[in-house]
């Protein structure tokens, strides 16, 4: 299973901004020989990356080091992600839609990150909506905790409030898939 390598981009500028050049330091020295040296090197945008060594471990060293082994870190690694991409190059296509029409994209835009990964709406009601990820050949829970931050970081690009991303069901324990339960006011 690959990520593209925004994805990695963004880790390593949360981990930068959040703790510093101290901290990206010894995030780096915790990292693996081989993800440290792509860490140090410059990463293609548009390259594609084996994602447990380069992206579910990485996002699981900042919560090892940052956050006492709390996924939080990944879910905020996750906000931080949507915050930047969706300020930033993708704003117009967020600005413009609603949070149904963002929502209805949720799959598209997995697609973009993770491949192969399959991410299915199996309900949407007023202001919720219930995704199923059910094709993730590699999943990692510091992984399915940063597309939670991720999902309510852009509704709230989209001018949501209220968000509450909730993980059910993991792929990570076993389940056939993993399940976020979304809501917003």
């Amino acid at each position: 299973m690959e990520v593209k390598g925004t994805a990695l981009q963004s880790l390593q500028k949360f981990v930068r901004t959040k703790f510093g050049e101290p901290g990206h330091e010894k995030w780096l020295d915790a990292l693996s020989p081989e993800a440290r040296a792509l860490y140090r090197d410059s990463i293609l945008s548009s390259s594609w990356f084996p994602i447990t060594p380069m992206l579910a471990l990485p996002t699981q060293n900042v919560c090892d080091l940052f956050y006492g082994g709390d996924l939080k870190g990944a879910y905020e690694s996750g906000i931080f992600a949507a915050d930047d991409g969706l300020r930033g190059l993708y704003r117009m296509f967020v600005v413009a839609g609603s949070p149904t029409f963002i929502i209805k994209k949720a799959a598209t835009v997995l697609s973009t990150f993770y491949r192969p990964s399959t991410i299915e709406r199996v309900e949407e009601k007023p202001k919720a909506v219930t995704f199923h990820m059910t094709h993730f050949p590699e999943p990692h829970p510091a992984v399915e905790f940063r597309i939670a931050g991720w999902m309510e970081q852009g509704l709230v690009v989209c001018g949501c409030t209220g968000i509450q991303v909730k993980i059910g069901k993991s792929l990570t324990k076993g389940d056939p898939y993993t399940e976020y339960f979304v809501t917003w006011q």
